[in-house]
């Protein structure tokens, strides 16, 4: 006659005796079993008594290894009678709630410790996959665009060397990662335009405007136009510090041989390829707040936080 094998498991002391140890094995119990930490708290003057009796071999493993994982040294010892008929749920064998770790009956709906319900749970994991998954490609995307641009600036260097010493002006604010590649000489200072960024010295400041925040650009015309002069104006999507307060738009007054480089100034005035919303979409409405700069996906609805200091963008989740 064939017998069912069940399963005690014996509490003989801790890999830590610490108290660190101890609570270990106290959050651990509570996960497991379900009771409070001050019932659990009683398991410690058990030294080489059973905690858990008569267990499926299914169920004990589980424990075991839970008990493991919290310094818990244990000793099996299985005896031939018939084991607990809970493995004999729907769906039969034990499962872990992932969420809180409980040990249970395999087919349960929902978990009896913390409530949560299983397959709502499944389909929750499976839409962040999903999110995670359109994130990821998105970071990949712009990174590429990214690199392409950098390229670009890297031919426009070889084209056209930049004189020695051309950036020093700006070398307080230049990152390792962006590209210098052409420097303007303008009335008011001049500008340096990166493959990240324009920098724009004036007045004895140096102003940081990133391509992502150009909504648009004028060129030439204006009522205040300076002899010999052409006159650029940078519109923002949302305001940028300038000289203590909010500015929508810096204006520039070009000098004559850096008004000839027009093509190159508005194909990289437009090259905002480098933020992508969360869902890889590039339709972005960008504000500007006490907390900084935060830009709204308009595809998918998802807030962003700006940085661009760093030219990164991440989703701000909410909790």
């Amino acid at each position: 006659m064939d017998t069912t094998h069940s399963f005690d498991i014996a509490f003989l002391g801790l890999k830590d005796p610490s108290s660190t140890g101890r609570s270990l094995m106290i959050n651990a119990m509570e996960r497991l079993t379900g009771r409070s930490s001050a019932e659990c708290q009683e398991y410690l003057s058990r030294i080489g008594l059973t905690i858990f009796d008569s267990l499926p071999g299914d169920q004990a493993k589980l424990i075991l290894n839970a008990l493991d994982e919290a310094g818990v040294i244990c000793e099996v010892r299985p005896k031939e009678e018939v084991a607990r008929a809970v493995g004999d749920a729907p769906g039969g064998g034990m499962i872990q709630c992932p969420s809180c770790g409980f040990v249970q009956p395999a087919g349960n709906e929902e978990c009896p410790r913390c409530g949560v319900i299983f397959s709502k749970m499944e389909q929750d994991q499976v839409r962040q996959m999903q999110k995670d998954s359109a994130l990821e490609e998105a970071q990949a995307r712009a990174e590429q665009v990214r690199q392409e641009w950098d390229d670009r600036a890297k031919q426009l260097i070889e084209a056209k060397p930049l004189e020695e010493g051309a950036t020093s002006a700006f070398n307080s604010v230049l990152s390792q990662e962006e590209i210098p590649f052409l420097l303007l000489a303008l009335a008011e200072g001049s500008a340096l335009m990166t493959s990240r960024q324009v920098l724009i010295s004036m007045d004895g400041e140096i102003l940081t405007v990133p391509y992502e925040i150009i909504k648009d650009v004028d060129y030439g015309g204006g009522l205040v136009v300076k002899k010999g002069h052409t006159r650029l104006v940078l519109h923002f999507h949302a305001p940028l510090p300038i000289k203590g307060k909010n500015a929508n738009s810096v204006t520039m007054q070009l000098t004559a041989e850096a008004a000839t480089n027009k093509e190159v100034i508005m194909d990289w005035a437009f090259a905002r390829a480098y933020m992508f919303g969360s869902c890889g979409a590039r339709d972005l409405d960008y504000r500007y707040d006490k907390e900084g700069h935060r830009a709204r996906c308009m595809h998918c609805a998802t807030d962003h936080i700006i940085d661009f200091k760093n030219h990164t963008i991440r989703p701000l989740l909410q909790s």
